[in-house]
């Protein structure tokens, strides 16, 4: 087999691994759709989150509802409690619930660097 026919198979192989890399798949009690009107609201926003830092009471059940008004996909991730929403995508809803841990804890989305936030309780 002639190398240049090989291109197209490394090429085919280069983009997979890209798309892999750039995509998180959910983890922790996450699911579409908006929620109650208890739910603490984050809005993903082109390199930023709406709040950046949260204020919550440690050892409380919270529902996050995440929306995406950015143009582009972006997830919420808190990795030291294995908790991300996957990609969400423009105009997108999703929740994830959690035990509000004591402390600061960080997030972030792991798409964009520098796009992060902060838990504190």
């Amino acid at each position: 087999m002639k190398a240049w026919s090989r291109t197209p198979v490394i090429v085919i192989a280069i983009v997979v691994l890209a798309l892999t890399a750039c995509s998180r798949e959910r983890s922790g009690d996450v699911r579409d759709g908006e929620t109650g009107a208890d739910a603490v609201e984050i809005t993903l926003q082109d390199d930023a989150f709406a709040p950046a830092v949260l204020e919550l009471e440690a050892g409380n059940d919270v529902t996050v509802e995440v929306r995406n008004d950015g143009s582009y996909g972006h997830n919420f991730t808190i990795e030291s409690m294995d908790l991300s929403t996957g990609t969400v995508e423009p105009g997108q809803v999703v929740t994830a619930t959690f035990v509000v841990p004591d402390g600061t804890t960080g997030y972030r989305c792991t798409f964009h660097p520098g796009m992060d936030g902060e838990i504190v309780t």
